[in-house]
C-alpha cells in the first residue's frame, strides 16, 4: 500500500504533537505492512469521537463497524463504507487514546497497549478486505431475515473480534490487554447469566415486555464477543486459558458457558483452517450461527420465524 495516498486527519491535538503522531502512525503502518490494507482510505484522530463517527456513517451505509472497547469505552473503530461499486475503510481513533502512541521512547505500558489496539484495528481491515473480496455481492445486496437476522450478525461479530486478535496477537505479547480481557470474560460469565435469568423471570411475570429479545441479544452478544476476543489471543499466542488466567479458566470450567466455549473453540479453528481461500459465501457462518442459536435455547429463549420469515420468540 502507498501510504502517501492515505488521508490523515488529526483533531484536538496541538500542531507539534500532530506531526509527531502522523509519523508514529506511518511507522506503525510500515511495521505491520504484511496486512492487507488496500481499502484503507483515511485515519481520523479526534476528540469528538462519537460525533465524528455519526457524521461519517448511518445504519444504512456502514457494513462493518468493528471497534475496540476497553472498560466499556470505545478506543478505536473501523468503518466500512460504500465507495462507488466497492467499499472504503476509515479508522477513527479517540484522541486521548491515540496520544499514547507518542510515548515510544520509554516503551511504557500505555504505549505497548496502544500499539496492540492499533494492530488489532488493522487486523479488522485485513479481514474485511478478505471478506469483501470473497462475497462482495452478498455483502452489498443480501439481507438477513427471520432467525438469521439475530444469529448471523452475532456470528460475524464473533469471528471479526476473534480474527483481529489472532492477527494482532504478536503485538499483545508484552501488553496487559490479554489478561485484562480474560478478567472481563470471567466477570461476564458471572454477570451476564444473572442479567439474562432476571430478564427471563421478569418476562414470565409480565409478557408485555417486548424488549426482552433485544436485551437478551445484547447480553448474549457481549458475552460471546468477549469469549471470541480471548480465543483469538489464545490461538494467536498458542496459549491455554489456564496459562493466561488461572482464575478465569477455573470459573469457565465450572460454568454454564463451558459447552459453548468448546464449540466456539472448534468452529473458529475450522473457519481459520480454510481462511480466506476456502470462504465462498456467507454460509461460512452457518455452523457458528447454529451454535449461537443453541446457546439462546440454553439461556431460556427460543427463536422462531413464520412462513414470511418474520421473527418471534418464546420463553422456555
Amino acid at each position: 500500500m502507498l501510504f502517501n495516498d492515505l488521508k490523515l486527519q488529526i483533531n484536538g491535538i496541538d500542531d507539534h504533537e500532530s506531526d509527531t503522531l502522523v509519523n508514529a502512525i506511518i511507522g506503525l503502518l510500515e511495521r505491520f505492512n504484511t496486512l492487507d490494507l488496500r481499502r484503507l482510505d483515511s485515519i481520523i484522530v479526534t476528540e469528538n469521537f462519537e460525533r465524528d463517527i455519526e457524521s461519517l456513517t448511518t445504519t444504512k451505509n456502514a457494513h462493518f463497524k468493528n471497534k475496540y472497547i476497553n472498560k466499556k469505552k470505545t478506543l478505536a473503530k473501523v468503518l466500512t463504507l460504500p465507495n462507488k461499486n466497492d467499499f472504503k475503510m476509515v479508522l477513527v481513533m479517540n484522541a486521548t487514546f491515540a496520544q499514547n502512541l507518542l510515548n515510544h521512547i520509554d516503551n511504557t505500558m500505555p504505549y505497548v497497549d496502544a500499539v496492540h489496539v492499533f494492530h488489532h484495528e488493522l487486523g479488522h481491515i485485513h479481514d474485511n478486505n478478505n471478506k469483501i473480496d470473497k462475497f462482495k455481492e452478498q455483502i452489498q445486496h443480501s439481507k438477513y431475515e427471520g432467525k438469521n437476522s439475530i444469529l448471523y450478525p452475532i456470528a460475524e461479530v464473533c469471528w471479526s473480534e476473534y480474527i483481529a486478535n489472532y492477527i494482532s496477537s504478536s503485538s499483545a505479547e508484552e501488553s496487559m490487554l490479554p489478561e485484562l480481557v480474560a478478567t472481563s470474560f470471567e466477570l461476564d460469565i458471572r454477570e451476564r447469566e444473572h442479567n439474562i435469568r432476571t430478564e427471563v423471570m421478569a418476562f414470565k411475570t409480565n409478557k408485555t415486555r417486548t424488549d426482552l429479545l433485544h436485551s437478551m441479544r445484547d447480553d448474549i452478544e457481549a458475552l460471546l464477543k468477549t469469549a471470541s476476543y480471548v480465543l483469538g489471543y489464545l490461538h494467536g499466542m498458542n496459549k491455554s486459558l489456564e496459562e493466561l488466567s488461572y482464575d478465569t479458566d477455573y470459573v469457565l470450567e465450572t460454568s454454564y458457558f463451558k459447552d459453548i466455549w468448546e464449540v466456539l473453540n472448534y468452529e473458529f479453528n475450522s473457519m481459520l483452517d480454510v481462511y480466506p481461500n476456502g470462504w465462498v459465501n456467507l454460509n461460512i457462518y452457518k455452523n457458528l450461527a447454529f451454535a449461537i442459536e443453541a446457546f439462546f435455547n440454553q439461556m431460556g429463549i427460543v427463536l422462531l420465524e413464520n412462513e414470511k420469515k418474520e421473527l418471534y420468540f418464546k420463553v422456555m
